[in-house]
């Protein structure tokens, strides 16, 4: 066999096995030869009026085709059924909303006022004599002029002028009373920051800062 006829050999049994899914181990191949002398190689019986003579090719490779790659299907993520809560705003400080011993003036403290002196006169104390008061029915212990005085509240070391600890009631002060007195606060250390020469501007920068920090739970 020329080399020509041997190429076109090698090419078609290497488009018959790959087009084939398995190929056996032995292969028939027929040599077809026309009347005029041209050659064909085919896998399948000769025409009748062409010369046939068959080659056996043994130990031909065995074919597999090659499998599909295996795609895996990603599992979607699970999203969260459960919506986030909004961020809970920041603390408000605590503030005491107070009022006065007298009942006569109510405000707010940052914190719980301490008890503080105050006459006994300003309580009204005493609403009788000094003779009345301390002299008792002997009338011990007063001399004569004390004893013709009437109690003079706030002057003199009468009684009146006596000193007495009171301290104001006070309760914590609700959110929406916090949160005007913190805008009260700002609105006057802002005014104070614009009046303010450049080198006094930083304390109260730092002030309005805080309390726009502050402003954000209200």
């Amino acid at each position: 066999m020329n080399h020509p006829l041997r190429a076109l050999l090698t090419v078609s049994l290497t488009i018959a096995l790959a087009c084939t899914p398995r190929v056996a181990a032995a292969v028939t191949i027929y040599k077809c030869t026309t009347p005029d002398g041209a050659v064909t190689y085919q896998d399948k019986a000769c025409p009748a009026r062409q010369r046939q003579s068959k080659l056996e090719l043994s130990n031909a490779p065995i074919v597999t085709p090659t499998p599909a790659p295996v795609v895996t299907a990603r599992a979607p993520t699970p999203t969260s059924s459960v919506a986030q809560a909004p961020a809970a705003p920041p603390p408000l400080p605590m503030m005491y909303a107070c009022t006065t011993y007298d009942g006569e003036k109510k405000y707010l403290s940052d914190t719980l006022p301490v008890p503080y002196p105050v006459p006994l006169g300003a309580l009204g104390y005493p609403g009788q004599s000094l003779d009345q008061a301390y002299g008792g029915r002997d009338r011990l212990g007063m001399s004569a002029p004390e004893e013709a005085r009437r109690p003079t509240i706030g002057r003199g070391p009468l009684i009146a002028n006596a000193q007495v600890m009171v301290q104001d009631p006070c309760v914590p002060a609700p959110r929406s009373q916090v949160c005007d007195e913190l805008r009260r606060r700002f609105d006057a250390n802002h005014a104070k920051l614009r009046m303010a020469f450049p080198s006094e501007k930083a304390p109260f920068q730092q002030r309005e800062d805080a309390l726009n920090a502050q402003l954000k739970g209200c």
